[in-house]
């Protein structure tokens, strides 16, 4: 008898210790989203692939599926449960309603111009005949760009891309002559093969063109002690220089200075 109460005892505190060994997990796993964004998702690889990959590692959590998603798709599985963990997502009052977000990197919006637009101001560009601006179908910019994206496709000079790299490419191409967009998407573009390089001026005329980019945890998903847990590691590795190396297999020096501000 008392043999079996030992056992019984013992194997209590196994099964204990083994719920404890993971109290950031989900029960279900990780089931993550990514969308295609130059640098942080391309192909299965980019900084936020090695992100999500190292805090499952330190926080012992099994990855049960990451797939690639279209932008708006991803946060739509994440409000109905079909996703708990995404990436690369700015903090919105209505986001946060169905999920926390835990800012890793911080970003300014900047505005690229073709070389030969001569206009200088968001007021100026409204009114310039020849400009024609780009935007990725879906992104939210800052309030004040978004605004003023409304503004210009009302005067019919607004031209929707797919993704950031389409947005670029048709900036080079002569498409656009001018977009908003961030140092970690087109950093590449302008340091790349000077026949291939993106020649632009650089602006940031905007005064609210800072932007946080954060990982979306599913409330769905998981607790708000589980996400204390991720919130706390995530601290831990800007503290220990792992965040920084991330992003630096990707990006200058730069520009993931200007990300971790």
């Amino acid at each position: 008898m008392i043999k079996r109460l030992s056992a019984l005892l013992c194997l209590h505190a196994a099964t204990a210790m083994a719920g404890a060994t993971a109290p950031a997990c989900p029960a279900e796993g990780l089931k993550v989203g990514y969308y295609p964004t130059a640098t942080a998702y391309e192909g299965g690889k980019g900084y936020d692939v090695d992100l999500v990959h190292e805090l499952a590692r330190r926080l012992d959590c099994k990855i049960r599926e990451e797939r690639e998603y279209p932008r708006l798709r991803v946060l739509l599985l994440v409000q109905h449960g079909k996703l708990n963990l995404a990436t690369s997502t700015i903090p919105l009052h209505k986001r946060l309603r169905y999920a926390w977000v835990l800012p890793y990197t911080r970003d300014r919006n900047m505005t690229l111009l073709n070389p030969a637009v001569q206009s200088k101001t968001p007021e100026q560009w409204l009114n310039d005949p020849k400009l024609k601006w780009g935007a990725v179908i879906g992104y939210r910019n800052s309030p004040l760009q978004d605004h003023f994206l409304q503004q210009m496709a009302k005067r019919d000079k607004l031209i929707c891309a797919a993704n950031e790299e389409d947005l670029l490419a048709m900036l080079r191409s002569g498409s656009i002559t001018a977009a908003f967009s961030q140092p970690q998407v087109y950093d590449h573009w302008l340091n790349g093969q000077p026949r291939a390089r993106l020649k632009v001026k650089v602006m940031d005329p905007f005064r609210d063109s800072s932007l946080e980019n954060g990982l979306v945890l599913s409330h769905r998903g998981f607790t708000e002690r589980q996400m204390r847990v991720w919130r706390d590691e995530l601290g831990k590795m800007r503290e220990d220089g792992s965040l920084h190396r991330i992003l630096r297999k990707y990006l200058s020096e730069d520009s993931v200075r200007g990300m971790l501000e």
